[in-house]
């Protein structure tokens, strides 16, 4: 019971910081984008008044009133999210998120530990030895004559 009420009380905080965030971001969005103050009563007065003396509204206008109507909606349906969440994801989230901005590019290739083999320190002559080896099966070297050769053969071989 104690647990049910400790969740409804944080998530009616997070509730009401969330109906600020909501709220400060359409007042700072519709004071930059229309220039108007969606808190202030004045200003419903003067669209209802601007309604009836018969203007015509345009394509921008209905995007205002619209979103003044959808902030409601977006606000309840925060409010619904915020109740379903875990409190503690509502707190750790964010901070998991900001910690991971620039972890992902300096994060290392996986390793397997099982495969890491332990070597001898070599000497450059060694090194040098192993990647002569190491070309000489790429490319083997064969003389031009014993080359021709082969090939004659094998030409030989396919007329018989």
């Amino acid at each position: 019971m104690i647990k049910k009420l400790f969740h409804l009380v944080f998530a009616i905080v997070f509730c009401a910081l969330f109906t600020a965030v909501v709220v400060a971001v359409a007042y700072i969005a519709y004071l930059y984008f229309y220039r108007i103050d969606i808190l202030n009563p004045n200003t419903y007065q003067n669209i209802a008044d601007y309604w009836n003396s018969g203007a015509i509204l345009t394509g921008n206008d209905l995007l205002m009133l619209l979103g003044i109507f959808l902030i409601i909606p977006v606000n309840l349906l925060g409010w619904w999210l915020i109740y379903r969440c875990k409190y503690a994801d509502l707190i750790l989230k964010p901070l998991a998120w900001f910690s991971n901005i620039g972890a992902k590019d300096y994060q290392a290739p996986d390793v397997n530990i099982k495969n890491l083999k332990v070597e001898e320190k070599k000497t450059i002559e060694q090194l040098v030895n192993e990647r002569l080896e190491q070309e000489k099966k790429k490319r083997p070297t064969v003389e031009p004559g014993q080359f021709r050769q082969d090939i004659i053969e094998r030409i030989e071989k396919n007329r018989k």
